[in-house]
């Protein structure tokens, strides 16, 4: 069975339409891509009969590895959905990670990626974080502090 390598970095190429540049900045710095050159090192190390080839050259049947740049693969949406039900796919990312690609790694990734676009679990805990602060610096401010 022949063992196929993808790499993609698109997303940390080319900002999507629809993302604000401040905000597509600050995505890209906080899920720190690593280099071609990096993920193809690391490729020969973890998996050295794979070859390295474009989407569309996986007709024979084999064994997929995506190279995600970064953690949880920013801009793979569109290869996964085409793979995932027509090969065996694995994983490797940025941060020397290897796992198989199942549809249940797939949501998660899918939910992991909307939250770090969105920063919604920011936005949800910023409001209790400054509540709770102010609320601990008054209650120190009115009964001294103890130590």
């Amino acid at each position: 069975m022949n063992t196929y390598a993808l790499f993609d970095d698109s997303f940390f190429n080319i900002k999507p339409w629809w993302m604000p540049q401040k905000l597509y900045r600050i995505v890209c710095h906080r899920s720190n891509p690593r280099s071609k050159e990096y993920m193809l090192d690391l490729l020969r190390e973890k998996f050295p009969d794979a070859e390295i080839v474009d989407i569309n050259q996986t007709r024979s049947p084999g064994k997929i590895i995506l190279l995600y740049p970064d953690s949880i693969g920013l801009g793979w949406r569109k290869i996964e959905s085409r793979l995932i039900h027509k090969h065996e796919v694995e994983v490797l990312n940025g941060r020397r990670r290897v796992f198989e690609f199942t549809p249940s790694v797939r949501r998660m990734l899918l939910l992991r990626r909307f939250l770090e676009m969105t920063f919604l679990p920011e936005i949800l805990l910023t409001p209790f974080v400054l509540f709770y602060g102010a609320f601990v610096a008054t209650k120190d401010k009115f009964r001294g502090f103890k130590s």
